[in-house]
């Protein structure tokens, strides 16, 4: 069991409400229900989350997804409660803050080990995250990977310390000149720069931000963390090894032969 700074033992949350809608021929209309190796998407999140060894897991799934959640009751038995959210959201990052509300809503301090649903990480990488992430005052601190190839990746530029976010979002990009697309920038040799893995941890001071993101119309979970740091909050980053998201027909291809590489 995994426990926090406060002594109390970690929790956990899945970003499963979004509809996937350039997966939907692969193999399942549902995208946390796509196989990749065998395994659904959720199933393989849950199984990296189990790593951690957290107490429970939130999961918030949209309403016309409810075969998730008879999915992941019936597949097997998991190591953790498992808490529904059943809510359509406009955006992932309403989704997002309506985990962190969920997860904090005891008065847990957190963090909280938060990760989207299409996630494909080697075995030990959650758990190696989750142990690096306990740092006092930060308020998110993201996986990040030196693997730049999504199709839309959020990139992060840390500081000297190799830790501190110092950009993220659009910011990089413009700051490092980079024109044609994350490749452009590793030829540039900006070593600094990283996208993120899709997985975080979250400290409930970002729901400080919640109200009044949703009332200025904050479209995405990446405009968040954008205007977080904007705002002042503390971003840090843990390196993590490769991975792959499962946005596109092609990536089910990649991440099986991913998964192969690394025996999982």
């Amino acid at each position: 069991m995994t426990i926090g700074a406060d002594g109390r033992a970690r929790r956990a949350g899945v970003i499963a409400a979004g509809r996937g809608n350039r997966l939907t021929h692969v193999s399942h209309p549902l995208k946390p229900l796509v196989r990749v190796g065998g395994r659904t998407l959720i199933e393989r999140v849950l199984l990296s989350l189990a790593e951690a060894c957290p107490v429970e897991v939130v999961i918030i799934v949209n309403e016309t997804s409810l075969a998730v959640k008879d999915h992941v009751t019936g597949s097997r038995t998991w190591p953790f409660a498992v808490r529904w959210i059943v809510e359509t959201t406009p955006s992932s990052m309403h989704s997002f803050l309506r985990v962190v509300e969920t997860l904090a809503g005891d008065g847990d301090g957190g963090p909280f080990l938060i990760s989207t649903v299409d996630t494909i990480a080697a075995p030990g990488a959650f758990g190696a995250f989750a142990a690096a992430s306990r740092i006092p005052d930060v308020d998110v601190t993201l996986a990040v990977t030196p693997q730049i190839d999504d199709e839309k990746p959020l990139l992060v530029r840390l500081g000297p310390d190799g830790t501190t976010v110092e950009a993220i979002g659009e910011t990089v990009r413009r700051t490092a000149g980079g024109q044609g697309g994350p490749a452009d920038l590793q030829e540039q040799g900006h070593r600094a720069i990283w996208a993120t893995a899709g997985y975080y941890a979250v400290r409930p001071s970002v729901l400080r931000e919640a109200d009044a993101a949703r009332r200025d119309g904050v479209s995405a979970l990446r405009l968040f963390f954008e205007r977080l740091l904007v705002r002042g909050y503390r971003l840090h980053a843990v390196p993590v090894g490769a991975g792959i998201d499962v946005d596109r027909p092609a990536d089910v291809r990649a991440a099986e032969t991913f998964l192969k590489q690394v025996g999982a």
